[in-house]
Parts: structure tokens; C-alpha cells; sequence
């Protein structure tokens, strides 16, 4: 059976192979030589228990990350505002995180740009465990929203894109986004026993949270982001929703690397994006990343969720979403002054 988020999965599919494909042209065309660099290691930011990465993932595995002259390695680390602690400190020369949260880091100033894009869209959904009274489910959102005032919500960390999200929900709904508790419990590999428990009530998350929880029949879809649910100010965020980023100074000191490394994330996520590759791409993944032992039919699962998730990867950055990002902070009353999709977004970045 296909559910929702299968199909809006199935229906991005052209869209962005079309992009990506669309890059990769431009490249053959003459645009932009090969890039290679000298052997340098890349360390990349990685969610443990987070099936995200499956890009980054096959640029290593795969051998794109070689043929530019990388070496690209895994450093876990389970949330953005952590993960651009570490880039700050020199412990990353790569992070990936919401954009919102990156954009908040600069604001603060840990000088950093978004350097190519993971996935253009929202990969969020709001998920609450079956035992909680939702008297307002069938009315959507944002009525559904009221049914979780005075309970727990999971999300990566504080502060991270999950509770900014989070938040954005309750805000669009024209609730306090205080009224319910926020609980950082980490990726999902650690959330979902969290869930469990019932330490937490619902979970702001990302996969293979939700395909996991609806499985075992555990929870329900609230709101789900990536099938387009939610306020229009988050939709306005489609175009450049989760990035990866660099120290300014890095890229400066690195240009050779940096555009080894974007060349390394166009060819691989072309790759994932290719439905030819499905049963390679399967093998990548199982190496890299296991889901737990109480999972029935976990091979067949995992099958699933990159089937669904291969095609909503994209490396390119809307400069238009980039500024809904500012407008939405600032709104919001996250950031105090309008940050600029020229000096954030690296000029080299692709662009739809």
C-alpha cells in the first residue's frame, strides 16, 4: 500500500533528477571543469541512527569523493547546533543542518556559508503516539495543533531545526509555541525508544522516524511536512530546506577542496536520484546504516525508505528560499537583522 509520503515521494522524483540532471549538464557542457583536489580529508557531519545521508554516503563509497581527490569521512553528531559547534572548533570541515539553523549560527557570528544543498524540501513530520487524544485529527492542521497543548515534544536538541519547526507549527496556528514542553532526545536511533517509553508524547522528526512508528503502528502522521501539511511560511522554505555548510575562512583558505567537494555531491546525488541504481544504492545503505532488532521485516523496510527517500535528495539552493529563511527568523523573532542570500550562500553554490 502507498501512503502519502510514498507518493509525494514518487511525484518529486522527476522534478529532481530534472535538477540535478540539469546541473550535471551544465557541467558537461563546459561550464565548470572537473575540480580535483589533492587528497584532503573532508569530514562530514552525520546523524547517528539517521538514514539522511545516503548522498554523502555513496560520494564515499562509491568512489565520486576519490575521483575528486577526497577523502571523505563520517564524523557523528546528533544535532545541527551541535555539529556547527564542532565546524566553529575545527573538528568538521563539513555540517549539515536545517538551514534555519545554520542562518541563526551566522547570525551569532560563526561565520559560515551554505556551500550545496541535501534536500530542497521539508523532511519533517510531527508525529504523536497512538495513545494520545486527538479530538481535532480529522479537522487537519491547524486545528490539530490545539490537541498537544501541555504534552511533551521530542526533538533533536534544543534549539535545533526540529523545535524551530516545531515551533513554526504552533506560531501558524496562532498558539503559543510555549505550550507544550520541549524535549531533546536526539536522532532518531535514540528518539524512537524515547518514544516508546512515553518519555516523549509526540516527536518532531525526520526518517526513518515516521516510516518506522507507522510500521509498527505506534504513532500518527499529524502534521507531515514533506507532504506539503502545515503554515505557508514554512512552505515558503521549499528550495533550500536542509544544506550543508562551511567556515568562511576554510572555503576561502580551500577553494580547490570546496569545489571537489560540490562537483563530489552533484555526481553522487545524480546517482542516488537514478532508479537504476536502486539495488547498488540498497547495498551502500546497508553498510552504512541498520535498523534495530525489533524491526519485522527490516530488510523490506529498509528497501522502502530509500526507495521513498533516494529521489527528494537535491543539491541545489533557491537564493529565494535562502531569504524566506531571514524573513521567517525574523518574523519569528529569532534573528534581529536580515541576512543576505549573496554573503551567505557561497557564489559557487548550484542554483535551480
Amino acid at each position: 500500500m502507498i501512503n502519502k509520503r510514498m507518493k509525494y515521494a514518487l511525484g518529486r522524483a522527476g522534478f529532481v533528477a530534472a535538477v540535478v540532471t540539469g546541473v550535471m549538464s551544465g557541467t558537461a557542457a563546459g561550464a565548470e571543469e572537473k575540480i580535483v583536489a589533492n587528497g584532503e580529508v573532508v569530514r562530514i557531519q552525520e546523524y547517528p541512527g539517521a538514514i539522511l545521508h545516503i548522498s554523502q554516503w555513496v560520494a564515499a563509497d562509491k568512489g565520486f569523493c576519490e575521483d575528486h581527490g577526497l577523502r571523505c569521512e563520517m564524523v557523528q553528531i546528533p544535532s545541527g547546533p551541535v555539529g556547527l559547534q564542532a565546524l566553529a572548533a575545527g573538528s568538521l570541515e563539513v555540517t549539515f543542518a536545517s538551514t534555519e539553523v545554520t542562518m541563526q549560527a551566522a547570525s551569532r557570528g560563526n561565520d559560515v556559508q551554505l556551500i550545496v544543498g541535501h534536500s530542497p524540501d521539508n523532511i519533517y513530520t510531527m508525529s504523536v503516539h497512538k495513545d494520545v487524544a486527538l479530538p481535532n485529527k480529522n479537522k487537519g492542521y491547524p486545528a490539530v495543533m490545539e490537541d498537544l497543548k501541555g504534552l511533551t515534544v521530542g526533538v533533536t536538541a534544543r534549539g535545533a531545526g526540529t523545535e524551530l519547526q516545531a515551533r513554526a507549527l504552533f506560531i501558524g496556528a496562532g498558539m503559543d509555541p510555549d505550550a507544550v514542553t520541549y524535549i531533546g532526545v536526539g536522532s532518531p536511533g535514540t528518539a524512537y525508544p524515547s518514544f516508546l517509553a512515553r518519555q516523549i508524547d509526540a516527536a518532531m522528526m525526520f526518517e526513518p522516524f515516521a516510516t518506522i512508528c507507522r510500521l509498527q503502528e505506534t504513532c500518527v502522521d499529524m502534521v507531515d511536512l514533506v507532504g506539503g501539511e502545515g503554515p505557508p511560511e514554512i512552505s515558503a522554505l521549499n528550495g533550500a530546506f536542509e544544506t550543508y555548510a562551511a567556515r568562511r575562512d576554510y572555503i576561502e583558505e580551500n577553494p580547490v577542496v570546496i569545489g571537489a567537494f560540490i562537483q563530489a555531491m552533484t555526481e553522487a546525488t545524480a546517482w542516488v536520484n537514478d532508479p537504476a541504481n536502486f539495488e547498488e544504492l540498497v547495498e551502500v545503505v546497508q553498510g552504512r546504516f541498520k535498523l534495530g532488532d525489533d524491526i519485522e521485516d527490516a530488510d523490506n523496510v529498509l528497501r522502502e525508505l530509500v526507495r521513498t527517500n533516494a529521489p527528494l535528495y537535491g543539491v541545489t539552493i533557491d537564493r529565494d528560499a535562502v531569504k524566506a529563511f531571514s524573513d521567517y527568523l525574523i518574523q519569528n523573532e529569532l534573528i534581529t537583522n536580515p541576512v543576505d542570500p549573496a554573503s551567505f550562500v557561497y557564489a559557487k553554490a548550484p542554483q535551480p
